[in-house]
């Protein structure tokens, strides 16, 4: 069942695909916007807001991302001076805390979502709500799903650096 989590090295999943499409299409957008500003001399009204509405959704799909791949940083001192089954409790039960925390922000970020109807980006209009908003709620519960799946799989620690 291990390998239901890991995957190899050498193949993206569609959701590391959507990571670096994010990523890309930032890039993009900030080189034509310097583009535009210094070369053209004409201001692109878009393209900050685009970018800023882009990098939340690159930044917590990357952190859900990090979640499945079991890469987030931690402070293991204490944790690796217990003993094995009490430390294996113990990151079990920080895990746990990870997804009701998660599925506390998917309720909480969905609520947020339905409250916040109606709002509009400055720039361009779009509904603020889901252009924005929504990337908390769908986020984590992206991370909740890679948090169940490392349940099934008996995997409640973090990789070592060496792994």
């Amino acid at each position: 069942m291990r390998e239901a989590v890991q995957k190899s090295p050498d193949r993206l999943s569609p959701a590391d695909w959507l990571l670096v499409g994010l990523f890309s299409l930032i890039l993009a957008i900030i080189l034509i916007a310097v583009f535009f500003r210094y070369v053209v001399n004409h201001s692109l009204f878009w393209s900050d807001e685009v970018v800023r509405y882009l990098f939340v959704w690159f930044t917590l799909w990357g952190a859900a991302l990090v979640l499945r791949d079991r890469r987030h940083i931690r402070v293991e001192y204490f944790v690796e001076q217990l003993p094995v089954r009490v430390r294996r409790a113990v990151e079990a039960a920080g895990l746990l805390l990870v997804l009701v925390f998660h599925g506390f922000l998917v309720v909480a970020g969905f609520l947020w979502v339905y409250q916040t109807a109606g709002a509009t980006t400055p720039a361009l209009g779009l509904p603020l709500n889901w252009v924005f908003y929504a990337a908390l709620p769908v986020t984590a519960a992206l991370s909740c799903w890679f948090v169940v799946r490392r349940f099934l799989a008996g995997q409640y620690a973090e990789l070592d650096a060496g792994e």
